[in-house]
This record gives C-alpha cells, structure tokens and sequence, in this order.
C-alpha cells in the first residue's frame, strides 16, 4: 500500500469506530401501570364508640368525617347502604350555588364547603368537584343584591358571554365565579372512604337509652354515648309523633339530560354556566362527563313516601321542561333526552334545614331538610354537627330550631 492510500485508511478509520460504537436507538419503554390510590381500610366496628351516625348520605357522611377527625369512634348505618338508589345523594351530579337565593345564612357557608369538596376530589381518581360559573336570573319579586364573589349584570351583557342561552335585555342576573356542580353517589362513596368508616346496613330504631349506664343500646347489642340522626325524609318515620309530613317530608322533581350533537361542546362547562332561572323556575347544569344538560324545575310536583315512590320520569314534566327549554336554550329544542329519573329531596315547612336536639335525649341530635341545599352545604353543616355533639352547651342556629318547625 503507497503512502497515499495508508494515510486515507487512517483518517477513515475513527469515523467507522463512530458508527460502529454508535447504539440503536431504543423504543419508548411502555409506562408503568398506576400505582393503587386506594386509602386505608376502615376499622373493624367497635362494640362501644362515642357516636352513631344514622343515614349515609351526604350529612351522614360528612359528619362521620368531621367526627373521626376529631379523634372520635363512629359507627356510621343506613337502611338501604350508602349511596343507596333511594337516597336524595344518588343524582349522579348536584349544583353548588354561591348565591344561595340571597340567603346570607347558606351563602356563607358556600367557601368552607367547596374547600372541603375540592380537597376530596384532589384525592380522587375521578373528580368530584368541576369548577363552573353559576349564573342567577332574577324575578321581578327579588331585591336582594349581589352576594360575595357574584356580579350583576343584564340580559344585554350576558349575551355575548353566554351565547347558547336567549336573554332577555332588561333582564337582571347575578353570575358568580366559584359555581361548581359535585358528582352526587361518588362524592358520597368518597367522604366515606376519606373517613374510613365502614357503613353498616342496618335499620336503626329511634333512641334506645340504657339508663344504668348512660348510653344508647345499637341493633347488634353495642353502645354509643351520642347518636345522630342524619335521615332526611326517614325522620318522620323514625319520630312520627314529633315530625309529622306537615313538617318535614319527601317532595319530588323531575330531571331530564338533554344529549348535545356530537362534537358540541359549547353546553359543557367553561363555555355553559349552570342556570338558576328564578324568573320562569327552572334549573340546569352543564354537561360534564357526557351524561347531557340536565334540566328540572324548581318547584316539586308532589310529596311522596321516600320508601315507595316510583322513580321514573313522567311525560306531563317532560312537555313542561322542555318549554322551557326551546324558551332559553334555542340550540337544544330538539336535543333527544339521553337520560331521565324521578328524586327527592327533603324539605321542611319553613324551608330551612333542621340541626337540633331531640327533646329529653340532650346527646340526640337531628339533622334534616334544606330544600336542596343540603348536599352542596354538607361539609360545613356536619361540621358544626360535630362541634355540637363534642360541645352539648353550643347554642343552636335560630332558624334551625325545632321548636321552630314544630311551633
């Protein structure tokens, strides 16, 4: 080989160490599986604890949460089991309304219970909470003005912010921020969870108190020293001769999901508020997770047995919602109705909730009612439940007095 060639040999030979030495390049690794969120078991039920808790819904299980929070035992019973398809928190979703009607005493309790629910639905592997504004029509008959953290406006500046629905220009509406809508039967599943109680499917009778050794005798035997009934609708049943329907009692809606075309987005929340029409009475919430824009009027339809009443919709509700429907939201009149149900929810003769001790038991505690607010407010109401039950001397909310229902 002359001098020439050997010198090329050379200089070539590094670059094909290069190439040689260089690696393939590898495919992505598939990721790893998720790992469990899954909390902590629940105990095995005690025989004696501080506190039963009696209902399984939204109260039930918020107040067992704040209970065991507060370093107490707690068995928690429900007839029919939590999350049951005869509960008032079975809807797969509900609304939380910052506006409350006006009513400041609901309205405050609006920030302390989102906090709550959106510290559950961080811990959840599906949301609970999915954050969307919430917009207030005003009847003429209201003058209260705009609550904390909602703006008034007219129908003329709603139009261009929200498109899909038909204002009225001389129209006045209160629109907050921090409206949210809450997965209804999953947030409850989740308190109980978060709480690690474990629900018992057991009827629990009204009180039964041993008197030798001042505490209340539970179905299998056990005892507590502090019962609370958190049984909506079931409270009649349960102290029929001090609640009568006249009341307290089960009244009935009608809920409609109307299914948006394929593709459509623009009824799902941030682009869709929830709607609390209180100048023709009708509500609505957006669509989230697919289930459709449901609709149903304010006004119940009728009182019913919580044990018994048929929970199909019926058509006459259907011809009324939809009315409403080709009136507001134009886009959606001929939207097929994707799902549909008949619910209740608790409401007493004066519209309040009822939080009070029942007369001669001073460690028996009732909690009842709301007119729909009670599972939005749940989180802030069991917490002052429990600040009760670990302060006997705490003085009751006025208009949640029994003696006020009863009077």
């Amino acid at each position: 080989m002359d001098r020439r060639r050997l010198l090329a040999a050379m200089a070539a030979a590094p670059a094909a160490l290069a190439l040689g030495g260089a690696k393939k390049p590898k495919r992505n690794d598939p990721p790893d599986p998720r790992r469990s969120r899954r909390r902590k078991g629940a105990k095995a039920p005690e025989r004696h604890v501080d506190v039963a808790v009696v209902g399984a819904g939204a109260l039930g299980a918020w107040t067992a949460w704040h209970l065991v929070r507060k370093g107490l035992s707690v068995r928690l019973f429900d007839a029919y089991g939590a999350g049951n398809g005869r509960a008032a928190s079975n809807l797969p979703s509900m609304m939380l309304d910052p506006v409350q009607g006006g009513d400041a005493l609901y309205a405050a309790l609006i920030e302390e219970s989102r906090e709550a629910w959106e510290r559950l639905s961080d811990t959840a592997s599906l949301p609970i909470l999915s954050p969307c504004e919430a917009v207030t029509t005003l009847a003429a008959t209201d003058n209260f003005a705009a609550m904390r953290g909602s703006d008034r406006l007219t129908g003329e500046a709603l139009r261009p912010r929200y498109t899909q629905v038909a204002w009225r220009p001389e129209e006045a509406a209160l629109v907050a921020e921090k409206g949210a809508m809450l997965a209804g039967r999953r947030g409850v599943l989740e308190t109980i969870l978060d709480a690690q109680v474990t629900p018992e499917d057991v009827v629990m009778p009204a009180p039964l108190r041993d008197k030798k050794q001042d505490r209340y005798i539970l179905p299998d035997g056990g005892t507590a020293n502090s019962l609370v009934y958190t049984s909506g609708a079931w409270l009649t049943e349960l102290f029929p001769q001090l609640l009568t329907p006249q009341h307290l009692s089960a009244v009935r809606h009608n809920i409609f999901h109307f299914g948006p075309g394929q593709g459509d987005t623009q009824f799902r929340p941030p682009a869709m508020p929830a709607l609390v029409d209180r100048a023709y009475g009708f509500n609505l919430l957006p669509d989230v997770e697919g289930a459709g824009v449901r609709v149903w009027k304010s006004a119940p339809d009728a009182s019913v047995d919580p044990d018994s009443f048929d929970r199909r919709a019926d058509d006459r509700a259907l011809a009324e919602v939809r009315q409403w429907v080709a009136a507001r939201l134009p886009r959606l009149s001929d939207a097929p109705v994707v799902a549909s149900a008949a619910t209740h929810d608790c409401r007493t003769a004066t519209g309040d909730l009822l939080l009070d001790r029942l007369p001669e038991h001073p460690r028996v505690w009732l909690v009842g009612g709301g007119a729909g607010r009670a599972f939005a407010l749940a989180p802030a109401i069991a917490a002052r439940v429990a600040a009760h039950v670990e302060d006997a001397s705490r003085p009751i909310e006025p208009r949640w007095a029994l003696a006020r229902l009863v009077a």
